[in-house]
C-alpha cells in the first residue's frame, strides 16, 4: 500500500503520458497520434506541480513502464496517458498498472476509462441516468451492410469510430446525407480504424463542452464552452480539421451564449453523466442541442487534454477566470484529497 503523507509535504510525483513521435507509418491514418501530447503539455503540468516544491519525474507509457516505476517509484502519479493501439481498454492500462503497484494516481479508474472510450457503452450508461442521448446504431465489419441494421431516424447522420478521442476519424466529410454516402463512410471508417463504427442522428443545435472538477459533494462545474463556426455551415461538426485549424474555423465562447434555463439543464446533465460513469477528479463532457434546445450527450472525456494553450478544458478555465496553474492544482488537490494524501 502507498504510504500516507502529511498535508503540505513534498511528494515525488510521476507524470505519465504519451508524447507524439512525429513519425506516422504509411499503414496508419494521419490522425494516428492525435490523442497524444506534446512536451509543452508535459512540462507545463510538471512546472505547476514543481512550483509547490514537489519533485517531478517523467514517464512514457511503454512496455518499459512497469520496470521504470519500480526502479524510480513515485509517491503519486499525475496520469494523462492515452495508450497506444486501437483497443478500447488502452486508456485503462496505466491506471491498472498503478493499482497493481499500489501507486496512487489522479483521474478515473480503469473501468470508467474503458466505458468512456467506448462511445456506445457510455451512451447507454448516461441514458440510464436520465440524460438525453442521440438516436443511433453501431456497425461492425461483419454487419456493415446498412440494410441489415434498423435505423429509426432520418438523414443526415454522423459517422464516427466507436473507440476514439480527439475527433479521430471525424472529418468534415463525416456527415452522410444519403444511404449511398453512409455506405461509403462506413466502409472507409471500418477499414481505417479497425473497430466498430457509430452512426448517429445529426443534431442541429450548438455544440458545447462542460468541464468538471471534484468528487462527491465537492464536485463542481468549472464552466462550459460553446463552439461557434466562423463560416456558416449547414451541417457543422467539431471535426478533426476544425480542431487543427481552430483559429480560422471557430470561435470559442465561454460562457456559452445560451439562456440560463438551457445552461442549468446542461450543467445538470453533465453532473449526472460524470456521476453515472464513475468519473473521478475531473472530466469534460460534450453535448449538442437538439431542435428543442435540449442538451444531448455526445461523449465523455474522463481523460481530457490539458494543453495550456489549445485544450478545451484549458480554454474553459481561462474563460471562467482561472489560470492554468489553478486548473492543474485544482485537479491535483481533488485527487489527493480523495486519496487521503
Amino acid at each position: 500500500m502507498a504510504a500516507f503523507l502529511l498535508v503540505g509535504s513534498s511528494m515525488k510525483i510521476g507524470i505519465v503520458c504519451n508524447l507524439k513521435s512525429g513519425v506516422i507509418k504509411s499503414t496508419h491514418s494521419d490522425d494516428f497520434e492525435e490523442e497524444f501530447d506534446s512536451p509543452e503539455t508535459m512540462h507545463a503540468i510538471g512546472a505547476v506541480l514543481a512550483s509547490k516544491n514537489h519533485q517531478i519525474s517523467y514517464f512514457a507509457e511503454s512496455p518499459n513502464l512497469p520496470a521504470e516505476l519500480i526502479k524510480d517509484r513515485p509517491d503519486f502519479v499525475f496520469n494523462f496517458a492515452e495508450g497506444r493501439g486501437t483497443s478500447r481498454a488502452r486508456e485503462a492500462r496505466v491506471p491498472a498498472l498503478l493499482e497493481i503497484l499500489g501507486i496512487p494516481y489522479s483521474g478515473s479508474d480503469p473501468f470508467t476509462l474503458c466505458i468512456g472510450l467506448d462511445k456506445d457503452v457510455a451512451k447507454k450508461v448516461v441514458s440510464d441516468a436520465g440524460v438525453k442521448v442521440p438516436k443511433g446504431a453501431i456497425f461492425t465489419s461483419e454487419n456493415f451492410d446498412i440494410d441489415s441494421v434498423p435505423i429509426d431516424f432520418q438523414f443526415p447522420v454522423v459517422v464516427k469510430p466507436a473507440w476514439e478521442g480527439s475527433s479521430k476519424g471525424i472529418r468534415d466529410s463525416a456527415v452522410a446525407k444519403s444511404r449511398q454516402q453512409l455506405r461509403a463512410l462506413l466502409i472507409e471508417a471500418l477499414k481505417g480504424y479497425e473497430q466498430p463504427v457509430i452512426v448517429e442522428e445529426y443534431l442541429p443545435g450548438v455544440e458545447m463542452t462542460v468541464g468538471l472538477i471534484g468528487n462527491g459533494k465537492e464536485l463542481k462545474v468549472v464552466g462550459a464552452m460553446e463552439i461557434v463556426p466562423k463560416i456558416k455551415d449547414e451541417f457543422f461538426i467539431y471535426s478533426l480539421e476544425v480542431k487543427r485549424n481552430y483559429l480560422t474555423r471557430v470561435d470559442y465562447c465561454v460562457p456559452p451564449k445560451i439562456s440560463g434555463e438551457v445552461i442549468d439543464s446542461l450543467f445538470n446533465s453533465a453532473l449526472k453523466a460524470f456521476k453515472a460513469l464513475g468519473c473521478k477528479d475531473f472530466a469534460r463532457i460534450d453535448f449538442r442541442l437538439n431542435t428543442d434546445d435540449q442538451p444531448v450527450f455526445i461523449e465523455a472525456n474522463p481523460l481530457p487534454g490539458l494543453n495550456p494553450v489549445t485544450s478545451d478544458f484549458g480554454l474553459i478555465a481561462k474563460g471562467m477566470g482561472l489560470t492554468y496553474e489553478k486548473l492543474i492544482l485544482s485537479i491535483f488537490e481533488a485527487a489527493t484529497k480523495r486519496l487521503g494524501l
